[in-house]
């Protein structure tokens, strides 16, 4: 199992802060907030969102860290403590050493920059402690908000993915975005 980190930091705004259960009320907080965002592209939030799907993230998300398959964070602002979203890194082949990421920030802390801070911590700490050589962002193509991270943080738009995401029934394409190491 891959050593724990205390946070993923590069001194700058944010720590990336391996999701505890301490943190879930906080996490469901943001998550509410910012229900409306979320739900065109993210199957999890559903009209029922509740505290315990939140304890049930946080619980996934160790599960994961200790089979070393996934790794969960909550994004926080290192100035005032806040949690602004949360973010993971997953590995999907071990063999060929490829992983994919996801990220969200609140509604209230949008359009500020954390988004592509994010990505970009998350995306050092996937090839620097996880020895990842690429590493997907795919994106509904539909979510401009989303696709503009990727390009901030240097990923390149590959091609357009037919019915990648299914959301609540429906079928949507997707762009694939890359990183490479």
């Amino acid at each position: 199992m891959l050593a724990v980190p205390e946070s993923v930091s590069d001194g700058g705004r944010i720590a990336l802060v391996p999701v505890e259960a301490n943190q879930t009320k906080g996490l469901y907080e943001a998550t509410i907030e910012s229900r409306a965002e979320l739900a065109p592209w993210m199957e999890w939030m559903h009209g029922e969102y509740c505290i315990a799907d939140t304890e049930r993230w946080i619980v996934h998300s160790w599960k994961a860290w200790e089979t070393d398959s996934a790794f969960g964070f909550t994004i926080v602002e290192n100035r005032t403590g806040q949690i602004l979203g949360s973010c993971s890194i997953r590995v999907d082949s071990p063999v060929h050493r490829n992983g994919s990421m996801g990220y969200w920030i609140r509604t209230s802390r949008t359009k500020q920059g954390f988004a592509s801070e994010t990505a970009a911590l998350l995306a050092r700490f996937g090839f620097a402690q996880l020895g990842l050589i690429r590493i997907e962002i795919i994106v509904a193509a539909s979510n401009r908000a989303s696709q503009r991270v990727a390009e901030k943080v240097g990923a390149l738009r590959e091609g357009l993915l037919r019915n990648r995401l299914l959301v609540r029934g429906k079928k949507l394409d997707a762009y694939v975005f890359s990183l490479v190491g």
